[in-house]
């Protein structure tokens, strides 16, 4: 017997699903009649396609950052984005920006634009675990210090005096803390503005 919506709504706990969570719930099913029934839900409307593989339910109000975080792992989002949401930069950003350890990567879906950017396993870190009230899903985000840091080292910024920043709601006992592991000249481009030590 195949898979109905409305078996596929009462065993899903979550509105935004991929293709591997549907196959857990219906193990008797095939890899294939389960794609086959998926994307006939979608042919009809009563699924979302966000990119091959993801989907949501229609009407579900999703948060591009838990999308961010499904589409690529491990990822978290940082650079512009981050840094408009927290007022450091006015300009706001078309795609959501993110990090991983893995490939650099652009990711078009029906719901915006994706770009992630390889950063080392060294320099992974400096973000919180935020969870969306929505859709009870969570995200992980980057402070705005480690955003600043990780805008500085992939964008390959020389000079922060070029860039219409706002500095006021940067805290430099953190931004200091997290520069540690990154390269020197990284630091040296921060010392312009603030007092990061070069060592």
């Amino acid at each position: 017997m195949l898979m109905t919506l409305k078996e596929l709504k009462n065993n899903l706990k979550m509105p935004i699903f991929n293709l591997r969570e549907v196959s857990k719930l219906f193990p008797d099913e095939s890899e294939n009649t389960i794609t086959m029934q998926v994307k006939r839900m979608v042919k009809r409307g009563d699924v979302a396609r966000i990119r091959n593989g993801l989907y949501m339910f229609p009407g579900t109000e999703v948060d591009e950052y838990v999308v961010a975080n499904l589409l690529y792992q491990p990822s978290y989002v940082s650079l512009e984005t981050v840094l408009n949401n927290k007022g450091l930069i006015p300009d706001i950003t078309m795609n959501v920006t993110s990090i991983t350890t893995t490939t650099s990567k652009k990711i078009p879906t029906t719901i915006g634009t994706f770009l992630y950017s390889k950063i080392s396993k060294e320099l992974y870190y400096g973000f919180d675990r935020v969870k969306d009230i929505r859709t009870d899903y969570y995200y992980d985000i980057a402070c705005r210090e480690k955003a600043l840091l990780d805008l500085v080292y992939i964008r390959r910024i020389k000079s922060l005096k070029e860039y219409r920043f706002d500095f006021s709601t940067v805290d430099q006992n953190r931004l200091q803390e997290l520069a540690q592991k990154f390269p020197n000249w990284v630091k040296e481009v921060l010392n312009e503005q603030f007092k990061i030590s070069v060592s």
